[in-house]
């Protein structure tokens, strides 16, 4: 066991200059140079330069990669936007265009109930459709003209003047039977002077033939001040073009003339899989981002645009963030490389240094583990042989106790009861011996086989023709572990109990049931005996002397720091023994 102790002192003796000069302490105590144990690591300069140019490539990589991610981007936005903004431009014509395209037709019925010979001198016919101009914020005016062209009434001026409008495209286009809502390009009212959007429907008689137009003048500068609510003054534009492609309502709009043309290549570009399309403006000259939809049941389409140049700026503005961080990024890991690059044999040399005392330490920990592992295995043989002379031992003082009874009758009472506790020990060591930890006892174990013994001794083996006996021992036990110090007193304790229980409970034969109980509440080992007899009289406090079976009790109740209750049962007793655990 102490064979390994000059080994240690040898390690021990081994000087820092040796370790550090690359001496490994060899068994003799001697340092020997092995440089196969103790590898040198080379200088780190070119690891590190080669580190720096792969860094700086990874760096340049994932800034081509976040602004190309970001530019991708910044694309889907601006194609997801102009998508959603054409779509509520959609929605908001759709809106106004079938309120108003309901009023025409409401003004169609007017006109047929009140007839072309009193219209233009009906008060109350120029009231309603007054009624009409004033629940449209956006209506600049409403008009009736007659089959020849002549404006019977409208809502600018009453009376109403002479006016022929049968040069308008508004009246004209009426003049085809089933040409449905007519939206014409804007115009200016030949009585206000102000630019406005006419809607015109034709209005027939029940038979069919033509009874004059139904028009609406609608302000642009609602739409106007609807569509730069949605946007601010970037360069985005907005239009509505017919399905001819002639120009209603284009923002930014004009600054004097009225907004006129006809491109019908702003509705003939094919869109992309977005539902957008690229196309240089043919009003402007600037190239844009579009998105186009048609408004439901008129001959109408919205269009949005955004300027490419300044989704490309957007892009342009990010990539140079990632710039200003991706440069200085690689100054600094350019600076670092060169420190580690400086430093790298002083490190190399650090290294080296450490490798050697981890090999001694690692010998060191080695031997010392063996010799820990030795010394255990001794110590447990020792337990275990120590516990099965101290079984053998009691077996031969219960075999001189035995003679010793034999050969003086008188004392066989009193030495069957010192026999008998004896024997428990010898119980509790038998199961140490036998226990695959010898620093932990198994009680549940100890006291299955110390009732059975009991058992035995009190009813014999076999009892009886059959193997029935009169007295049957029930066990109920939680499995349990303690330590030698706790469990001697406790098989001692129940050796006591169950003895008194046997000789006691059940005089003359009577038969009954024993019933022992382990278990665990909280910190505390619990045990019962309880059984179903005539009671002992020395249960009760203070009635009498005390027999030396529970002084035993008490002795070592107090020497496991615990308590215990004998208590009267019907029928019966119950003993209860409380232990603090480990």
């Amino acid at each position: 066991m102490n064979a390994s102790a000059p080994d240690h002192a040898a390690s021990a003796g081994a000087s820092l200059p040796d370790l550090l000069a690359g001496g490994v302490p060899a068994p003799d105590g001697t340092v020997h140079s092995d440089a196969a144990i103790v590898p040198l690591i080379p200088s780190a300069g070119r690891p590190v330069a080669a580190l720096l140019v792969m860094s700086l490539v990874l760096t340049l990589l994932v800034f081509a990669w976040a602004a190309w991610d970001h530019h991708r981007r910044v694309w889907d936005d601006a194609r997801e936007q102009v998508v959603d903004v054409t779509h509520v431009l959609e929605e908001h014509a759709g809106k106004i265009f079938s309120i108003h395209a309901t009023s025409l037709r409401y003004v169609e019925r007017l006109v047929e109930d009140a007839g072309w010979k009193n219209i233009a001198g009906d008060s109350r016919f120029y009231d309603r459709l007054r009624e009409i101009w004033q629940a449209s914020p956006e209506l600049e005016s409403v008009w009736v003209v007659d089959t020849s062209g002549i404006i019977r009434v409208n809502t600018v001026q009453w009376p109403t003047p002479a006016l022929d409008v049968s040069d308008r495209e508004y009246f004209r286009a009426q003049l085809k039977p089933g040409a449905g809502i007519f939206i014409g390009q804007q115009l200016r009212g030949r009585i206000s002077g102000a630019a406005f959007l006419p809607i015109s429907q034709r209005m027939e008689t029940r038979d069919g033939r033509f009874n004059g137009v139904a028009q609406l003048s609608l302000k642009p500068d609602y739409f106007i001040a609807f569509y730069r609510s949605l946007f601010s003054a970037d360069p985005k534009t907005m239009m509505l073009v017919r399905e001819d492609g002639a120009v209603l309502l284009r923002e930014p709009a004009p600054a004097d003339d009225l907004q006129q043309g006809f491109y019908p290549e702003l509705l003939k570009t094919p869109e992309d899989a977005t539902g957008t399309f690229i196309l240089t403006s043919p009003i402007d000259g600037v190239r844009r981002l579009y998105a186009r939809r048609k408004v439901p049941n008129l001959p109408l389409f919205v269009l949005y645009g955004i300027d490419t140049a300044s989704i490309a700026k957007e892009w342009e503005d990010r990539a140079l963030v990632y710039a200003a961080v991706a440069v200085p990024a690689s100054l600094a890991l350019m600076l670092v490389a060169w420190i580690a690059i400086r430093r790298s044999r002083d490190l190399a040399r650090a290294d080296r240094i450490l490798r050697h005392a981890n090999t001694l330490l690692e010998a060191r920990v080695a031997d010392r583990t063996r010799h820990l592992d030795r010394a255990l295995a001794e110590r447990e043989m020792l337990l275990r042989d120590t516990h099965h002379r101290v079984k053998n031992n009691l077996q031969v003082v219960s075999s001189l106790l035995q003679l010793q009874a034999g050969m003086n009758p008188a004392l066989r009472p009193a030495l069957g009861d010192a026999l008998r506790r004896i024997h428990a020990m010898g119980i509790l060591h038998e199961q140490l011996h036998r226990a695959s930890d010898v620093d932990v006892v198994q009680l549940d174990r100890v006291i299955t086989a110390l009732a059975r013994e009991i058992d035995n001794i009190h009813q014999g083996e076999g009892h009886a023709a059959g193997g029935l006996r009169r007295v049957s021992v029930v066990l109920d036990l939680t499995p349990l572990e303690s330590d030698l110090t706790a469990s001697v007193p406790v098989t001692l304790v129940l050796n006591e109990v169950l003895s008194n229980a046997f000789k006691h409970a059940y005089p003359e034969g009577r038969a009954g049931t024993l019933a022992v109980t382990l278990r665990r509440e909280g910190t505390e080992g619990v045990l019962t005996v309880a059984d179903d007899g005539v009671g002992m009289p020395d249960t009760a406090a203070g009635t009498g002397r005390k027999s030396l079976g529970l002084l035993l009790i008490d002795a070592f109740t107090r020497q496991l720091r615990g308590r215990f209750l004998y208590e009267a049962t019907t029928p019966g007793t119950r003993f209860t023994l409380r232990f603090p655990l480990g």
